[in-house]
């Protein structure tokens, strides 16, 4: 039953296997400019292109909604740079229902008085600024479309409009100076936004920025100091890489306990399924008209695997909650066991109930989460980069096959698809 290409009516069968609710994830994957750095699946705006594909967009979510159990946990919009197509997303978004926050990420460019309006009555009340740096040299570096003067803008134009308004911050260890972006973060502290997400950048070998050396040493003292740094302003770290006001609600997409990914390379994790959309905007859109379900790749997991799923990205939060773990997953005693090794470790220790993150936990965290996207996210989001044929990648090889075959998402070879 589980096997791509998949009837549309299969939507029925895909949402009965979520564990629990699920939040809903919406995929916009068009940009003006392409970043070098960004790792993610975009394709340069075509206004055509993005009418047809919000429009199978909607059929595809229409599908599932006729076999929702009840209202999605929360919805967020990523990209790409889904702010250029707020007019198309408007009236999809109003025939969602959600029970929880509704987020967007903004590119700071687009966050004009008039569009942050326009997102208030769309019902949107968390917000991602793609800030990146307040350096110009940074900015430079990564060959960002936004500039420095419209980063603190978008800062004065989103001050107190919404629940939640976080700040994406790249620290690049192989680029410039800690200070730099020690600097970037005491100005988001100041302007008093409730988050700020720090990311180390992530070097995917097939972007145009490549590979360079791992500096994790550097990497765990600059997350240190910013940790000190937030401490000054009333800030608290409630992540591995974002820090909140202490009286501020958190805001993260990745780790919701099961979701539903829309859209052309969105993911999805049911608890027994996990699956990914086609990357290819025009395959996405035929797959929807053709009357089937726009899955590329689709792995069944083992009660095993689908816990440790779910124990990694809870941990990115710092904290794993042993009681929701039992409901969710009894009798896991061999996952339980390593949470006891790892509290004798220093990695875990207990707070209130749950199991949290020691500052010797942050590091080692940090590091497993970049094994795992350069062993199982990259090796993934590479092959399925090959159904953009302008991007002339490479036939698979022998490591990434082994990697592929290792996360159970071997598949067969994406075939090309027909992006500009």
């Amino acid at each position: 039953m589980f096997n791509p290409p998949l009837p549309a009516a299969a939507a029925g069968a895909v949402m009965a296997s979520f564990t629990s609710r699920p939040g809903l994830y919406l995929h916009v994957p068009f940009c003006e400019t392409l970043c070098p750095f960004c790792p993610y699946n975009k394709v340069l705006l075509d206004r055509a292109l993005a009418g047809r594909y919000v429009e199978a967009l909607g059929r595809e979510i229409d599908g599932y909604l006729a076999h929702a159990a009840g209202p999605f946990t929360s919805l967020y919009i990523g990209g790409g740079t889904p702010t250029l197509c707020l007019a198309e997303l408007a009236p999809l978004l109003a025939r969602i229902p959600v029970a929880g926050e509704r987020a967007i990420e903004v590119l700071p460019g687009h966050a004009t008085p008039e569009n942050v309006a326009r997102l208030r009555a769309m019902g949107v009340n968390y917000l991602s600024l793609g800030v990146q740096s307040f350096d110009a040299a940074v900015l430079a570096h990564l060959k960002r479309p936004n500039t420095v003067a419209e980063n603190f803008r978008a800062l004065e134009a989103t001050a107190g409009q919404f629940d939640c308004v976080d700040v994406d911050l790249i620290f690049d260890a192989a680029f410039g100076e800690a200070s730099v972006f020690l600097r970037d973060l005491e100005h988001c502290f100041r302007a008093g936004v409730e988050q700020v997400s720090t990311y180390p950048l992530m070097r995917f070998g097939y972007t145009p920025f490549g590979k360079v050396r791992h500096q994790p040493g550097r990497e765990h003292r600059v997350l240190r100091q910013a940790e000190a740094l937030a401490r000054r302003h009333g800030y608290e770290r409630r992540s591995v890489w974002t820090f909140n006001r202490r009286d501020a609600a958190n805001y993260t997409s990745i780790t919701r306990e099961f979701y539903l990914g829309c859209g052309a390379g969105a993911g999805s994790f049911t608890g027994g399924l996990f699956f990914l959309n086609h990357f290819s905007v025009p395959a996405y859109i035929e797959r929807i008209a053709d009357g089937e379900l726009p899955i590329a790749r689709l792995a069944s997991l083992s009660r095993l695997k689908s816990a440790a799923y779910y124990l990694f990205w809870q941990a990115y939060t710092g904290r794993v909650d042993p009681r929701r773990f039992g409901v969710l997953y009894p009798r896991q005693r061999l996952l339980r066991g390593l949470l006891g090794l790892l509290r004798g470790a220093g990695i875990l220790r207990r707070e209130a109930g749950a199991l949290v993150l020691t500052p010797r936990g942050y590091d080692r965290y940090h590091d497993l989460e970049r094994w795992i996207t350069y062993h199982f996210i990259e090796p993934l989001w590479a092959d399925m980069m090959r159904e953009h044929a302008h991007l002339r990648l490479p036939p698979r090889g022998l490591r990434e096959r082994f990697w592929l075959h290792l996360a159970g998402m071997g598949g067969g070879a994406p075939a090309p698809g027909r992006n500009p």
